[in-house]
């Protein structure tokens, strides 16, 4: 595709539109951001009292199932933080998005909006996500819990798709 400056618009049909920020997005970005601070908190504080084996995987019922040093846990606040840069930078160019919608001058705005608050929803679902598995297999290791949950996994899965369901409906009723 070739950006045309003049017009404002992409060659191959795709207009060029910067959604303001409303409330609810300076509120996801809060809680994204909040969740990640948070996040970095927890681990400062708890990492220096983790044994050298700590739980790495859970499988369905929520139980550890495997284990590796601890410092292979410092993996999981590394992809939550590369994760959160990664959907940060992506929402600057929503005309680069995949749409269910073919994207009209008439919509582009609409849809743009809708698809970059599903972008940050979801950076800071998955922030919060990342912190509750470092959070539940602190207390794991420190025996106050034996799992993740029965409940993690249908949560974490509902609290995913649920809202790209969401967004599918929205998006076509406003095509």
């Amino acid at each position: 595709m070739i950006f045309n400056r003049r017009k404002r618009e992409l060659v191959a049909g795709r207009p060029v539109a910067r959604p303001g920020l409303f409330p609810i997005d300076w509120l996801l970005e809060a809680i994204a951001l909040v969740g990640l601070l948070s996040f970095a908190g927890f681990l400062i504080y708890h990492f220096p009292r983790l044994p050298e084996t700590v739980p790495t995987h859970f499988n369905v019922s929520g139980a550890p199932d495997g284990y590796s040093s601890k410092t292979s846990f410092l993996m999981l606040p590394a992809m939550a933080l590369f994760i959160y840069i990664l959907l940060g930078l992506i929402v600057f160019v929503p005309q680069q998005f995949n749409y269910s919608v073919k994207i009209t001058p008439a919509n582009a705005l609409k849809q743009y909006t809708f698809a970059i608050r599903l972008v940050r929803y979801l950076k800071a679902v998955i922030v919060w996500i990342f912190f509750y598995i470092t959070y539940a297999t602190v207390r794991v290791v420190a025996k106050t819990d034996q799992s993740l949950g029965l409940w993690f996994l249908p949560v974490v899965l509902a609290g995913i798709f649920v809202p790209l369901i969401i967004y599918l409906i929205v998006s076509f009723k406003h095509r």
